[in-house]
């Protein structure tokens, strides 16, 4: 098995090419951490490629990737520019792979078949910049960006939240000509058509083979486990690979009196597998550890209230075991019956919806219709390109709330802190998975026929997914005891007078919402948007949440996060 070597891995990446915006670059590329290593960070000067090892082209070829590249040739075999082109399409895993020919002056970037590890690109007046993270460069906001931000907490399509600034097509490989500053990008790989090819195709072996491939790093990792299906899936097929680990487990006590964290025990104690239960403190949403949160994630989605921000608090600083694609391939995940119609009517909030009026309180007339007119004319587009059937939503799904949002794609935050393995993530895997029908993933059928194939055990354990308690098997002493459970845990929360030590469950209010926010003028708000919030009410409390991801994005860009918010909260 050819294992990418640490010298040729990177953590970040920021490279440009050409005139004095480099100066605007600040995340240079950062070495792979290794044992007992710290990270190493090197600046570059404009003209020149931020690599390993300082700048080029000076010391010559440079060959490294971003990520977990598995399943691919050895690397010594990319030698030039034509190598690369070639080679770099054959990797698995979530990837970015970068060479640099020094005597063509050829520089080659290539994309996961997914394109979910994280890389944005700005091209313009000859010059060329790609970065692993938005906050690498300055910019002004992206209107149809925030427009999608508030109509489906995301960007959709290839935009990011920064004006100019994109996500590089998955699949793709980047050629660019640095004398004749001429850019080519072509796919090496196509979401697959309806068909039966996922009839008769081993999944599990496929899976198994990525579980081998990212444990061959070198860093059997940690499990994060929960009372899903996918982490399950990937705990039983971690056994059946022979490879040790522990399972991290965070209590979710606001949801359901922890029944997320006690179905994860339960599965982890039915394999004997040892684990450690992390419990997120109160406060945490006025925490530093939630500024942390917002670096890393480019503070580029919703996070605050949200429980995702509260497990990534919580990582080892080693490998992490993450079901990336398996949920979203063999359940249907927001993918309502009905199609594209239902889809779009559940998920997208429309301009009199509550988000959109907090919208109009805070910014300018103009800044709102450019955001909700961008954000329509982009939606129209990407559903035009697609089937308007399941087959196309679940292609809609995949490639744009999965790889834009931190729950969904551990490769956006978690690499701060952690190496993160998503098994699934390969060619031949999807070629397949992607034309599951709709459905055969129904009410987890697909799931439980996996189970019931690799061990009949993974069915003894109820399931938590998206909120909703599921049976493993037909008949459950422990599902109906869960459920009632959580009947107690509402009536709890719904009457708190009626129970001992009751109280009714709220929204913790951060530290970080108030008149601070709107302390520096901003050309994007509204003129009198201080007489029209006039403090934090239930009236509009979304307003000031809206305001908050909307400076904070600013200040993670402008590398001011802490400085203007530390000193509100709590340690």
């Amino acid at each position: 098995m050819n294992i990418v070597p640490a010298t040729h891995r990177a953590k970040k990446l920021a490279i440009h090419i050409g005139g004095d915006a480099a100066r605007q670059v600040d995340i240079m590329l950062e070495r792979q951490i290794l044992k007992g290593q710290t990270a190493s960070r090197r600046d570059f000067p404009a003209g020149t490629l931020g690599c390993l090892g300082g700048a080029l082209p000076a010391q010559g070829n440079a060959c490294f990737f971003t990520g977990a590249p598995i399943n691919g040739p050895d690397v010594r075999e990319i030698v030039d520019a034509d190598a690369a082109a070639r080679l770099f399409s054959q990797y698995d895993g979530a990837f970015t792979g970068v060479f640099l020919d020094a005597e063509r002056q050829v520089l080659v970037v290539a994309t996961d078949c997914l394109g979910m590890q994280p890389l944005y690109m700005r091209h313009a007046d000859g010059e060329l910049t790609f970065v692993s993270e938005t906050k690498a460069i300055r910019g002004d906001p992206d209107p149809a960006a925030w427009g999608a931000f508030i109509s489906i907490g995301h960007p959709i399509s290839e935009r990011s939240l920064m004006q100019d600034l994109v996500r590089v097509p998955p699949a793709s490989i980047l050629t660019y000509d640095c004398a004749r500053q001429r850019l080519d990008i072509r796919r090496y790989w196509q979401w697959p058509d309806p068909s039966d090819a996922w009839r008769g195709y081993d999944f599990l072996s496929s899976l198994e083979q990525d579980i081998h491939a990212c444990a061959a790093f070198g860093d059997s990792g940690t499990l994060l486990l929960s009372g899903g299906f996918d982490s399950r899936l990937l705990l039983f097929l971690l056994e059946r690979a022979g490879i040790p680990i522990h399972a991290l487990i965070i209590a979710h006590e606001d949801e359901y009196g922890d029944a997320d964290g006690r179905l994860a025990e339960a599965v982890a104690t039915l394999t004997d597998v040892p684990f450690r239960k992390a419990y997120p403190p109160p406060g945490f949403f006025s925490s530093s550890a939630y500024l942390d949160y917002l670096r890393a994630s480019d503070a580029g989605y919703p996070s605050l209230d949200l429980f995702i921000a509260k497990v990534a608090s919580h990582l080892p600083g080693t490998a992490v075991w993450d079901g990336l694609v398996p949920g979203f391939v063999f359940m249907p995940l927001h993918q309502p019956e009905g199609g594209f119609d239902t889809y779009l009517q559940q998920e997208i909030r429309g301009p009199y919806s509550a988000i959109w009026r907090a919208a109009k309180v805070l910014f300018k007339r103009e800044v709102v219709e450019a955001m909700h007119d961008g954000f329509a004319e982009d939606l129209r587009a990407e559903v035009s390109r697609l089937p308007h059937d399941a087959h196309g939503l679940s292609r809609f799904v995949i490639e744009n709330r999965s790889r834009n949002r931190a729950s969904m794609n551990p490769l956006k935050v978690y690499a701060n802190r952690a190496e993160a393995f998503t098994p699934g993530l390969s060619k031949d895997f999807m070629a397949h998975a992607a034309t599951i029908p709709f459905e055969e993933k129904r009410h987890s059928r697909f799931y439980r026929r996996l189970f019931a194939q690799l061990d009949k055990r993974a069915l003894g354990v109820p399931f938590l997914s998206g909120g909703e308690l599921m049976k493993g098997e037909w008949f459950s002493p422990a599902y109906s005891r869960e459920r009632l459970r959580n009947a107690y845990y509402n009536q709890r929360t719904r009457h708190p007078s009626l129970f001992p030590g009751g109280r009714r469950s709220g929204v913790e209010r951060s530290a970080f919402l108030g008149e601070h926010l709107l302390e520096e003028n901003d050309k994007w708000l509204h003129p009198r948007v201080h007489e029209r919030l006039k403090g934090i009410s239930p009236e509009n409390y979304l307003a000031w949440k809206l305001l908050f991801h909307w400076k904070a994005w600013q200040w993670v860009h402008e590398n001011k996060l802490e400085r203007t918010l530390g000193s509100l909260g709590v340690p």
